[in-house]
């Protein structure tokens, strides 16, 4: 996982934790992509400044993770709820491929719905890679 992504994903669980500067300060750098001078510009402070805050607010941030482990446990609670889906495909292809019960089948199905809809809320933090899933 890139940097940035793992970053943001950091933010998005401990950037509360911050004041108010140190976040809109990481926004603009890993966000909104400026530069340590544009943010410097914007912030009135000189460029040094904007970049110990960065360095700052990643050691913290990282120090936060190191002994809460949000993100680490996001991180596993997601690739269970995709192995869950894969043995759930599992279960629905075996029973397409030996016509056993469409119940079972059925059932399966609303299982996949489910572990998609859980799967969509981590979507966005860049945790999840699709599972094509079964056509319906």
């Amino acid at each position: 996982m890139s940097k940035n992504l793992e970053m943001n994903n950091l933010l998005d669980l401990y950037g509360a934790l911050l004041t108010e500067k140190q976040l809109n300060i990481m926004d603009m750098y890993y966000n909104d992509d400026l530069s340590l001078g544009e943010i410097a510009e914007q912030c009135g402070i000189s460029r040094q400044g904007v970049h110990d805050t960065v360095k700052r607010c990643e050691e913290t941030v990282a120090e936060y993770e190191k002994k809460l482990g949000l993100y680490a446990a996001q991180k596993a609670y997601v690739e269970e709820l995709k192995e869950f889906k894969a043995q759930a495909l599992d279960i629905f292809n075996e029973c397409k491929r030996i016509s056993l019960s469409r119940p079972i089948a059925e059932k399966t199905i609303v299982l996949l719905e489910n572990l998609d809809s859980k799967l969509e809320d981590y979507d966005t933090a860049g945790f999840v890679e699709t599972i094509d899933g079964p056509a319906n």
